[in-house]
């Protein structure tokens, strides 16, 4: 299991939330949807394009679960909780993410968090591009692509990001290395002082 955290700081709309990350077991890939059909109808068409039932969340975590290797599931939680998702759908050489935080969560830095550290695992493991979709009235997440420098054009009516990702290097090896390492301390500090 990965951990990584996001200390408190102040933004615009209070303190930012502490957040912990980690990847979902291969195994727990249920839980994805599980948590997906407790979203707002709102939150899943931004996130999806289309309005989507519980039976088509059902039937999209069928197809993953017979794709396992190819899709990766970065999650943060805020206490105990779910707080948002990115999922890496891997094809070839490129990585697509799809990036989802639960309404009561957002303007808190989750996603940029989330899309910061799957930017890393990705140009880590050797993918060369990475994409986003996402619908044109979701400023939220064109905000975001814009600022990790995703290049996004509009593409009958919905917004794609993309950009090339570089090889990996020694100072991305280490971000990851180190902040896996920080968080789990900073995760095992926050769980003894919870006994």
């Amino acid at each position: 299991m990965r951990i990584s955290q996001e200390t408190e700081k102040a933004t615009p709309w209070g303190p930012k939330m502490t957040v912990f990350t980690h990847f979902l077991p291969e195994t727990q890939i249920s839980r994805y949807g599980s948590w997906l059909k407790t979203l707002d109808p709102q939150t899943l068409r931004n996130y999806f394009g289309i309005s989507i039932s519980a039976e088509g969340i059902n039937r999209l975590i069928s197809k993953f679960k017979q794709d396992k290797a190819n899709h990766h599931f970065l999650i943060a939680h805020h206490d105990g909780h779910w707080a948002g998702v990115i999922h890496i759908a891997c094809l070839n050489d490129a990585v697509e993410f799809g990036v989802i935080v639960k309404k009561e969560f957002r303007r808190q830095g989750i996603a940029d968090q989330l899309l910061s550290e799957a930017i890393t695992w990705a140009q880590n493991r050797g993918y060369r591009a990475l994409c986003m979709h996402c619908v044109i009235e979701n400023q939220a997440i064109r905000y975001i692509c814009d600022k990790h420098g995703l290049q996004s054009r509009n593409i009958y009516g919905d917004v794609e990001g993309h950009m090339d990702l570089p090889k990996p290097s020694w100072r991305s090896l280490w971000k990851e290395y180190w902040q896996r390492q920080a968080n789990w301390y900073y995760f095992i500090g926050e769980r003894i002082k919870s006994f």
